[in-house]
């Protein structure tokens, strides 16, 4: 019977003790004892808190702001567990032992207590699929301010995601071209040879292509924009592979969406 209550007493102990190795240190026991500005945070923080408000912060970034594009439905979402949404900017300037987010990581700490780590990603997540369903008709690419695509479009057979180099078309490309007797190779260090196309791709996987244009420079000789008589010879190629496969397109939360693509096709 001693025995059962001593492994009993142990067992206990080890649960505990690794349970607080898992348990994250609060922010408010690395305040800097000079960084009035965050106490006064955190203070309000817990005025908040205790008045039944909890605050999701959205980080927008500095100079260039990233609003977050399901912003609303975002917002609708966190409202249902009263939880409010509210977009939090940096600064540009970062003083030494400063906390610019007090409030912000003080609340997040709570809502993470209240609903797990798991519960504001899960809920991010069904936000932007409300967003992506009803905005099927736009186009996503780098740069948008729609945001862009969670994976790329991709080619039959490419072995990696990657929105510029595809191996699958590239192989393909090769498989058919013949360089003919006088076209002049890219060899020397530094020398460019590639052909680089922009297109958009729909939600069924069907390419249309925009705009076009080759690059030739030889790193040694400067010479540029060389073997031009053979550059319809290639577009002719590429495009006819391009505009005539299907693509996978782009996802957003697996959903296919339309996008819009810059891609390379190098040549020798």
């Amino acid at each position: 019977m001693k025995l059962k209550i001593k492994l009993i007493i142990i067992i206990s102990f080890l649960i505990n003790l690794s349970c607080n190795r898992d348990k994250k240190e609060s922010m408010e026991n690395k305040i800097h004892p000079d960084d009035t500005s965050c106490m006064e945070e955190l203070h309000l923080a817990k005025k908040d808190i205790s008045n039944a408000k909890l605050v999701y912060c959205n980080y927008t970034g500095n100079i260039v702001y990233h609003p977050l594009r399901a912003q609303k439905q975002m917002d609708s979402l966190l409202h249902k567990f009263k939880v409010k949404f509210q977009n939090e900017g940096s600064p540009c300037v970062i003083e030494n032992n400063r906390n610019y987010h007090c409030y912000c990581e003080y609340m997040e700490e709570k809502i993470v207590e209240k609903y797990g780590e798991k519960f504001i990603d899960s809920l991010l997540f069904k936000a932007d699929s409300i967003y992506i369903l009803k905005h099927l008709d736009e186009t996503f690419y780098n740069g948008s301010l729609s945001g862009t695509w969670d994976k790329p479009a991709l080619f039959p057979n490419d072995t990696h995601y990657d929105q510029t180099n595809h191996s699958g078309l590239q192989k393909v490309f090769e498989r058919i071209v013949k360089y003919p007797k006088d076209y002049i190779y890219t060899k020397e260090a530094n020398s460019l040879s590639y052909f680089q196309i922009y297109l958009d791709i729909d939600e069924k996987g069907k390419a249309k292509i925009i705009d076009h244009h080759f690059v030739f420079w030889n790193g040694k000789t400067k010479q540029e924009n060389y073997n031009k008589k053979y550059w319809d010879y290639f577009k002719n190629i590429a495009f006819s592979l391009i505009e005539g496969t299907t693509w996978i397109p782009a996802k957003i939360k697996n959903i296919n969406v339309k996008s819009r693509n810059n891609i390379i096709i190098y040549l020798k």
